[in-house]
């Protein structure tokens, strides 16, 4: 390092124009991510996968980016790492322009939706991010050559808090007053204003004469580095992407694909690098062990645990969130801390070592988009990632420098080794998802006879046969671990309605009232599940199924025969998103009633239930036709969105809630029907179910009115006010 370098980087203001490059360029990177996965969503039928392959395309070309700048700043001129540099950037610049996809890359079908994804991200924002992606090490790899260079890893640090501000930006600043399309535009500025706050950082690397070669002989020569030391740059980060995505899914798939659930675990997982990363005293080895092993227990067995000590505990969605996102916290503190505690002290390690960070943070995406939905017919990603953590925790937390031939070190070693069997143990009992798969009970038995997981999530089929009751035997269809249908084996009760569907039920009653006044009934169904309200159709009728998910269409033939019996001189199966189905329906096409209960396991297809998605059904309804809902969620309340929906469409309204009935197989269910028959509202005014306290006091009714809440459509939706 020549005189000149030094005596400029001794400016006090010098770390300036990189500080505000590595911010300017980790906002970016993180604000995309979150704008962009909610443009496709609805284009994958509102599938959880969608944010998850859209974390495997980011983190794999952050990958990329970091090994470009790993392998420019092994070039031996700066000159060169520069000139090249501002040529990538350039371009990034021009194809910046149009960062959310259009139309015309949405796709007709969905035949292979992750590879689709991919794609669409690949060709919308594919080089501007990867332009910022190499940003970060590279120019902090520049910042090594000034008086500074100390200081390089505060200023990472400094890059994932841009990151977890953008994050916040999202959901807190920018989606409640703009537009997608208007925060797409403002997206391009930002970058063009990076790209100009880049090119004086780029042009001094550039005009610096320093060649790398001679200052590596100023430094002496490079440290090696043991094998373990770059294995753990890789594993560790590899451990906290997988419970990273893996919590993620799982919150996704319970309660529904939301930017905000997306950027809440994101979030944490960025704080945990700003930590770890700022300074040692923010990371406690032994404090975050035994925070993860209690956490561990706490997150796997809050079902299982209170009822080992003779008592129940109902736990709900906020119960579920909090101690997923506890737990995700304290698992990437572990990781990132251990990681900072492994990180080079030879600076020139340092493009090398970001770029084993970035491929092991790649692995949880890679792994739970393309090997776990390929291999696994259910989540166990969660499990391994959660026996990973517990082998990890009890190491950290048993560590020692003592001698291992020692007294003290054996103790310890044999206190290790117990716990972590013990743990092993618990959670293999707590989360051992084959557990289930055949049960003996003192009245019957229980046998999964199929299970099948894809791009939009996880179906099974589950049969119980009754010892002493036989007509009772019945088959349930499973859509996550919610049901989807069920069905009585018995020739008496095998085409009764059953689930959510009774006759008297809110669907039911709207079914029925219009087959009483039209001989001939077109239906839409959006959501199969078992095919259970094919049991209405007459001969005269003709029922459209709409289905996303073709496993749930395979598994409603094979195991199920509503459809194979439905009496409907026409029914069709149309297998996609129900929403795009429909707006391709020809303009005259219209039914007497729409029937719509797509929610997979307690999650909401969000983009079902918009101002948008109300008109294409409004736009395909008879003027005297029902739209019927069901709106039974155990997290969200949906009736104030529906009925926002209803009053914007001009259309009355009505709510029945029915309770649940084991006797005839009938779950709690609350419908919401919108029409204008006059006569079916008088006949059957809505019905509410009134809770009490031990008092006998009311308490509260569901449905819930929220006054004030803001209108679901395309361009803003958020699950924050309705969360029960």
């Amino acid at each position: 390092m020549n005189l000149t370098a030094n005596n400029n980087s001794n400016n006090p203001w010098s770390f300036i124009p990189f500080a505000l490059t590595i911010f300017t360029s980790a906002f970016l990177l993180f604000q995309v991510q979150p704008l962009i996965s909610k443009q496709i969503l609805p284009w994958f039928g509102g599938s959880p996968a969608v944010w998850t392959t859209a974390m495997l395309f980011f983190q794999s070309l952050l990958c990329l980016g970091y090994f470009y700048a790993h392998a420019l700043a092994s070039l031996t001129s700066r000159k060169t790492q520069a000139r090249i540099h501002v040529v990538v950037l350039i371009l990034a610049a021009l194809l910046a322009s149009r960062v959310l996809p259009g139309v015309d890359l949405r796709p007709e079908s969905s035949d292979s939706p992750v590879l689709e994804v991919l794609q669409i991200l690949g060709l919308s924002v594919g080089l501007p991010y990867f332009c910022l992606a190499t940003t970060g090490p590279l120019v902090q790899h520049w910042f090594t050559s000034t008086a500074h260079a100390q200081s390089v890893f505060r200023l990472y640090a400094l890059s994932n808090v841009g990151s977890f501000l953008a994050l916040l930006s999202f959901p807190y600043v920018l989606e409640p007053w703009l537009e997608q399309q208007q925060m797409g535009q403002l997206w391009t500025i930002g970058f063009w204003v990076f790209a100009l706050l880049c090119l004086p950082v780029a042009l001094g690397a550039w005009q610096n004469k320093t060649e790398t070669a001679n200052a590596a002989v100023n430094l002496g020569p490079k440290t090696k580095l043991p094998v373990a030391q770059r294995l753990s740059w890789i594993a560790l980060p590899a451990l906290a992407s997988l419970v990273f995505i893996s919590a993620t899914d799982q919150i996704s798939h319970d309660v529904a694909p939301e930017p905000r659930l997306w950027i809440s675990t994101l979030g944490l997982y960025l704080v945990t690098f700003i930590l770890t990363f700022d300074h040692p005293r923010w990371y406690r080895p032994r404090l975050f062990g035994a925070l993860a092993l209690v956490l561990l227990l706490v997150t796997a067995g809050m079902g299982d645990i209170p009822q080992w000590f003779g008592f129940e505990w109902d736990y709900g969605v906020n119960d579920v969130r909090w101690s997923h996102y506890a737990l995700l916290f304290v698992v990437c503190m572990l990781c990132h801390g251990e990681l900072y505690r492994r990180r080079p002290t030879d600076t020139r390690w340092l493009t090398e070592f970001y770029f084993c960070m970035s491929v092991g943070g790649a692995f949880g995406g890679l792994f739970v988009t393309l090997v776990a939905t390929q291999w696994f017919d259910d989540y166990h990603e969660w499990l391994m990632a959660l026996l990973i953590v517990a082998l990890l925790a009890t190491y950290v937390l048993f560590r020692s420098s003592l001698p291992r031939a020692s007294m003290a070190g054996r103790v310890l070693r044999i206190g290790g080794v117990a716990t972590a069997t013990g743990m092993v143990a618990l959670l293999v009992v707590l989360q051992n998802p084959w557990s289930w798969r055949q049960i003996i009970k003192p009245d019957r038995s229980e046998i999964l006879l199929a299970q099948e997981r894809n791009f939009y999530g996880t179906v099974s089929v589950k049969e119980s046969l009754f010892f002493n009751e036989p007509e009772l035997n019945e088959r349930v269809f499973f859509s996550g671990s919610v049901t989807h249908g069920q069905q009585f084996l018995s020739d008496k009760l095998r085409h009764v309605p059953t689930t959510y569907y009774a006759r008297d039920s809110g669907i039911g009653d709207t079914l029925l009232w219009a087959m009483e006044q039209k001989p001939k009934l077109s239906v839409a169904l959006i959501g199969l599940g078992a095919g259970t309200l094919a049991n209405y159709a007459r001969q005269a009728d003709a029922y459209d199924f709409y289905e996303i998910n073709p496993a749930a269409v395979k598994f409603a033939e094979v195991w199920f025969d509503n459809l194979k019996s439905c009496k409907a001189a026409e029914q069709n199966i149309v297998l996609g998103d129900a929403r795009l189905r429909m707006a391709q329906l020809p303009k005259d096409k219209r039914y007497d009633v729409i029937v719509l209960d797509a929610f997979t396991g307690g999650s909401v297809p969000i983009h079902l239930l918009t101002r948008e998605a109300f008109q294409i059904y409004a736009n395909h309804l008879k003027p005297d036709g029902y739209i019927a809902i069901n709106i039974t969620n155990a997290y969200l309340n949906l009736y104030p969105i529906v009925k926002a929906q209803s009053e914007v469409l001009g259309l009355a309204f009505r709510h029945k809630f029915q309770a649940a009935d084991d006797v005839r197989n009938i779950r709690r269910n609350l419908h919401f029907i919108m029409t204008n028959d006059q006569a079916y509202l008088k006949a059957h005014p809505s019905v509410s179910r009134e809770v009490r306290d031990d008092a006998g006091r009311l308490i509260g009714t569901d449905p819930q009115e929220q006054p004030g809440l803001r209108l679901w459509t395309d361009q803003f939706s958020s699950i924050a006010p309705i969360v029960k």
